[in-house]
């Protein structure tokens, strides 16, 4: 009878050899997040992003992210996305930020990628980034095993980029198209390995990849990440034989191109939708002018020189965290300067090299590369030293698996190792030198102190024990020592804005749940308590918003007629404690007419500010109040539907239906936002919709009782889902098509003596 180590070698046969390597890595993705995954800290971005949460710390409260977007947009706007399509509804539009807003077509909720779906979890947020992480952990490792790399070799690599600095650090949509990066790479190194296969999967994992950072919701990377795609599939097509070349070229452009199509239905929208949108800096002459402060360049290689996210209030080191993108890990680095030297796939390790060079170099616009980075389409519309940072840490991953690889088979490895390793620790020590300005007068209480000295001491207890591993690598066992080293350098750096998150988050429901009670139709109008676009969390319809892209009428209106002055208008809310409070105040008292039209029903302010004499006056009165919040009522707002016309009642259902009742032809007006795509029916027949002030919607209706729809959808999304529907239908289609084909021209008989000479045999 067999042992059990028996049957467990047994099973452990029979299992998929790339099984074991996937479950390291999504462990180490939980481990590294055991903060949040064994529920001793609250990653909710609600605590630091509104004015309705109270927490509780450890140490100190600090910033478990760099980008507050986490919970302007993130959060809120997936969160509505995930409900709309759980309730059988495509996320074309936000009814609850600002006047209305597209929701698909802002792109950064991620309104139509899958994973999205997750946010309709109370831990929604947690288990999407966690997916994130292990996809592209789980990529990086068939990508490592797909350029020759050892298993174990491959699996530390897959760790240390689902580890990276951009999902440690900023946390925002920015994030998303990431997981995607080692998986479109993937695509390319399967098709050239399938040349001469009629086999296609390297297609479909392109095409997959390639659409899926498009829904994943911020464009900007995923346009970085396939620049970067690109330049690996121009590199390594010249590997091919050259009869092979063009066959390559086309089979990746396939690809490619069946991607887009997947892509269309969001791509659209964002088309769409930016055609009447106010983009912000994203413009030539702000964001392809944007580089990192030289300040910046130490925390590459020591990510916590000057202290936690935001802790160092020195204005170089808050300009430092505000720019930066992610970081490299010194350990990493050091052994990706190994990795340019070896002979295996040497074409490659040097357009990583340039890549790395070239893209550093347009960070911080040495001699002018970011100039030259402009020139390719749309790149000077990037903030690009924040939103390619992903690339660099993948191109130091690879590397360093390159590097390790090398040394477990090549002596000149070897000796090179103990010439680049100590240039590494030469370089962390120039960082840390470098620093010592910008950290000047930066004051430490005693416990963060030594806290702050082991962070800092961090890169260079992992340089010292990776040189002390070469010592090793005459072993067999080397490589493991090397990669745990390099997984456990990341899992530790990834680990420190975890612990900053607080240990609980109670959030105040009390406003929440009167505004759901009694607020129907109306908005509010918020002064720092629901910070936009929390109202879209909790659907509430808020006056105030925050977004990118922002709808340019609203964005006029703004500043025409609710708030003249503030700036940028795409940034609709108030900020800065009392000093933003009574500005707003001011502003609401001014155009009165305007905020009423706006439908603004309800004022919500911190409850220790006092209410200006002149709001009372106007029949302001509180009608909710706790410790923290006061609510006030606002009369005289406009219903959400309402008629001019004298003899026309209106009654609304929703926001999309009405009904109105009119004792002659009248007209009726709807207070939401004007945009291409929205259509009305009236008694179903299909009527215009014209706009009122700018930015509201009126339609025609006639005497009698007629009943109101209104839809919104992308103007061209019709021709969006034809191409989408044509995608699938090419993936679908080509292997039923070669199967087909094949069976064609198969014979239907065998020669009868050539089943004899076979079975013969």
């Amino acid at each position: 009878m067999p042992s059990w180590r028996d049957r467990l070698a047994t099973l452990n046969r029979r299992l998929p050899s790339w099984l074991w390597p996937v479950v390291i890595i999504a462990a180490a993705v939980g481990l590294a997040n055991v903060m949040y995954t064994a529920g001793l800290a609250d990653n909710n971005p609600i605590s630091y992003t509104s004015g309705i949460a109270k927490t509780l710390c450890r140490i100190t409260c600090g910033r478990p992210a760099i980008d507050p977007n986490i919970g302007f947009i993130t959060q809120p706007l997936g969160h509505l996305s995930a409900m709309d399509l759980l309730h059988g509804h495509l996320p074309w539009w936000n009814y609850f930020e600002g006047l209305g807003s597209p929701l698909a077509g802002e792109m950064q909720a991620a309104s139509l990628f899958p994973l999205t779906l997750l946010f309709a979890l109370p831990a929604g947020l947690l288990f999407f980034h966690l997916s994130l992480e292990i996809i592209a952990g789980v990529g990086t490792y068939f990508l490592g095993r797909r350029l020759g790399m050892p298993s174990v070799v491959a699996t530390g690599i897959g760790v240390v980029f689902a580890l990276n600095g951009t999902f440690a650090w900023l946390g925002n949509a920015v994030l998303n198209p990431i997981a995607f990066l080692p998986l479109m790479v993937l695509g390319v190194e399967m098709i050239y390995g399938d040349i001469d296969q009629p086999r296609r999967r390297g297609w479909y994992v392109l095409a997959v990849a390639l659409a899926l950072s498009i829904y994943a919701g911020f464009p900007e990377v995923a346009f970085l990440d396939g620049l970067f795609v690109l330049v690996w599939a121009i590199v390594r097509v010249f590997a091919l034989p050259r009869v092979r070349r063009w066959r390559g070229v086309r089979r990746v452009a396939y690809g490619g191109g069946l991607g887009i199509l997947l892509a269309l239905p969001i791509t659209v929208a964002f088309l769409d939708y930016l055609k009447v949108a106010d983009i912000g800096g994203h413009v030539g002459a702000r964001d392809g002018a944007a580089v990192l402060p030289h300040s910046s360049l130490p925390m590459f290689l020591d990510p916590y020189i000057y202290g936690t996210i935001f802790s160092n209030h020195n204005p170089g080191a808050v300009n430092s965290w505000g720019s930066i993108g992610g970081y490299l890990l010194a350990g990493t680095t050091t052994l990706a300067l190994l990795g340019l030297f070896g002979r295996r796939l040497r074409p490659l390790r040097l357009a990583l090299a340039g890549w790395f060079v070239m893209s550093l170099g347009a960070m911080f616009n040495v001699l002018h590369i970011r100039q030259l980075w402009n020139v390719i389409p749309y790149v000077k519309q990037i903030a690009f030293s924040r939103y390619d940072m992903a690339t660099l840490e993948f191109t130091v991953v690879v590397l360093a698996g390159l590097a390790i690889s090398d040394l477990a088979t090549t002596r000149s490895a070897r000796r090179l190792f103990f010439i680049t390793t100590p240039l590494g620790g030469l370089l962390l020590l120039w960082s840390a030198l470098s620093a010592s300005n910008v950290n000047a007068g930066y004051v430490l209480t005693h416990r963060v102190r030594i806290i702050f000295l082991g962070l800092h001491a961090l890169p260079f207890v992992a340089v010292v024990l990776i040189l002390g591993a070469g010592f090793l690598t005459r072993f067999r066992w080397a490589p493991l020592v090397l990669v745990t080293l390099l997984a456990g350098e990341a899992a530790i750096i990834y680990f420190v804005p975890t612990a900053e998150a607080p240990k609980q988050v109670n959030l105040d429901t009390g406003p929440i749940t009167y505004l759901q009670q009694n607020i129907g139709r109306g908005r509010f109008l918020d002064f720092e308590i629901i910070y936009p676009n929390w109202g879209s969390q909790f659907n509430l319809p808020e006056l105030n918003a925050i977004d990118l892209p922002f709808p340019t009428t609203f964005a006029t209106y703004i500043a025409d007629e609710l708030n003249p002055g503030i700036t940028p208008s795409r940034q609709f809310m108030a900020s800065g404690g009392m000093t933003g409070i009574l500005q707003q105040e001011h502003a609401l008292l001014a155009h009165l007419a305007a905020y009423r039209a706006a439908g603004v029903q309800f004022l919500i302010f911190p409850v220790k500010v006092p209410l200006l004499p002149a709001l009372t006056k106007l029949g302001v009165q509180k009608v909710f109040a706790n410790e923290t919040v006061g609510i006030y009522s606002f009369p005289g707002s406009t219903n959400y539907f309402s008629s001019p016309t004298s003899g026309c009642q209106v009654t609304g259902t929703g926001f999309a239906h009405a009904t109105a009742t009119c004792t002659t032809a009248g007209t009726v007006v709807r207070s939401e936002l004007m945009m291409p795509g929205w259509h009305a029916t009236v008694n179903g027949q299909s009527v215009p919709i014209t706009t009122v002030d700018g930015v509201y919607q009126s339609v025609d209706v006639p005497a009698g009782t007629s009943s109101l729809a209104f839809t919104f959808l992308p103007p061209h999304e019709l021709a969006a889902a034809a191409g989408f529907a044509l995608g699938i239908l090419l993936m679908i289609g080509l292997p039923v098509g070669d199967l087909w084909l094949r069976r064609r021209r198969r014979p239907r008989h065998a020669p009868r003596h050539a089943a004899r000479s076979g079975s013969g045999r």
